[in-house]
């Protein structure tokens, strides 16, 4: 579900999109023509009247060595109306942001007291709180094979690869919680994601995939069909699945570590 502050940016985003459509249709309004166009159909094409007076039902004819005063017309009908709505909805969205506060459902649980959050099932938790109850899931992740190369991240915590170790590492250094390789039922298949990552922003988890050895066929085909069932699964790329891979000629990187993760969370 998504939080407050979310469908917040996603108002504020549509009120700067209103104010350039405004600022669009006053400059194209500006030293348009006055009056109107008439259109009539004129065999196979149409004919254009230029008309100064609403009163006036003929008007004069527009030739077509003119066609860009028609147009000019045609144009500025259009630009009144947006000009008009866009105006109205500005004001409708700038009233309710003065009116709006995101926080009030989880301020009302922060002041309800200690004693009586024991008792109560909250509609929204503070954000701390709701870190905490992500943070305190308990899961066994994948087991290491005998002899398997050690790599650690700043945590403290075992992971396969050195790309893995960035990816966690830039996780952890910008403050994101994650789970390293926490299983995921996918309708009756169970997987291990590499990462599966708290976006506080919406309160999101996504998942991190890393393909380390896309050299290989047999590891390509894996990935695919892997895919494949996140995608039955509700989980799609691009949206609640990250995809990274790396050859031997093009390995991962910390530019592309971080390029990710500014992408997805910041």
């Amino acid at each position: 579900m998504k939080s407050g502050h979310v469908e917040l940016i996603g108002l504020v985003r549509r009120k700067s999109e209103l104010e350039r459509f405004i600022r669009e249709a006053e400059k194209r309004l500006n030293g348009v023509p006055e009056g109107y166009v008439r259109i009539s159909q004129h065999k196979k094409g149409y004919q254009f009247y230029h008309r100064m007076d609403p009163k006036d039902k003929s008007g004069v004819y527009i030739p077509a060595s003119e066609f860009g005063k028609a147009r000019a017309l045609i144009q500025k009908k259009y630009d009144l109306k947006i000009l008009a709505a866009a105006r109205e909805q500005l004001a409708m969205i700038n009233h309710f942001l003065r009116q709006y506060d995101p926080d009030i459902l989880k301020r009302i649980y922060e002041m309800s007291g200690e004693v009586r959050k024991q008792f109560i099932q909250a509609a929204e938790l503070p954000d701390e709180d709701f870190r905490a109850e992500w943070r305190a899931v308990s899961y066994d992740g994948k087991e290491f094979r005998e002899g398997a190369a050690e790599h650690f991240t700043l945590r403290g915590e075992r992971v396969r690869s050195k790309s893995e170790v960035m990816i966690a590492n830039a996780l952890f250094r910008a403050g994101i919680d994650y789970r390293y390789e926490a299983p995921l039922l996918l309708g009756s298949q169970l997987v291990y994601p590499d990462f599966t990552i708290l976006r506080m922003a919406d309160r999101k988890t996504l998942f991190w995939e890393h393909a380390g050895l896309i050299d290989d066929a047999d590891y390509r085909n894996d990935l695919l069909a892997k895919i494949v069932t996140y995608e039955e699964n509700g989980y799609f790329p691009g949206e609640d699945l990250i995809l990274t891979a790396e050859t031997q000629k093009r390995p991962f990187n910390l530019r592309n570590v971080q390029r990710v993760v500014n992408h997805y969370f910041f």
